[in-house]
């Protein structure tokens, strides 16, 4: 009695169903992966904005505290990482800062173009980059055009998300 199992090419045929089995399985873990990459990194940005966040609420508060308040002007726009490596809590993706655009060959990470006075975080698993500015926000009572704490009302110092720069701005 032949049986399916019998034919002469069911080896064939079972042998070729396991190798697509295998490789459709494949492509959906490399797929998961993927997402997981990219969701781990959102995830790794967000939070190292809120550390910097924090250490600039610290900032402001030790700056009050030793009364330069009028010194709040020199960090808009300011490296973040300074603090955090003051007190070394700075994230093993900080790759430092530079005075030129970011190149192709340059590895994924956290920069600080001086230049522009901007905090950048190049992307591993996207070409999007993310860009952000250390922002002093503050009502400008008298339109002087910086921050007098003796007559300006500061609403906050904090690290805001700002939209890609173009070449050269």
């Amino acid at each position: 009695m032949n049986t399916l199992g019998s034919h002469p090419g069911a080896i064939v045929f079972r042998l070729s169903s396991m190798v697509v089995l295998i490789a459709i399985v494949v492509v959906v873990f490399l797929s998961y992966v993927e997402d997981t990459e990219k969701a781990l990194e959102q995830a790794s940005i967000l939070q190292t904005k809120k550390i910097i966040d924090s250490s600039l609420a610290v900032v402001f508060a030790t700056y009050a505290v030793n009364h330069r308040l009028n010194e709040l002007n020199e960090l808009d726009g300011g490296n973040p990482f300074i603090f955090l490596e003051e007190y070394q809590m700075s994230p093993p993706a900080y790759v430092g800062e530079i005075d030129h655009e970011l190149r192709e060959d340059q590895e994924a990470g956290w920069y600080y173009l001086s230049h522009r006075r901007i905090l950048v975080y190049k992307s591993l698993f996207s070409d999007a980059d993310h860009y952000y500015k250390v922002v002093l926000d503050y009502q400008d009572k008298n339109q002087s055009g910086s921050f007098e704490h003796a007559i300006d009302s500061f609403k906050g110092l904090q690290l805001v998300k700002i939209p890609s720069p173009g070449p050269g701005s």
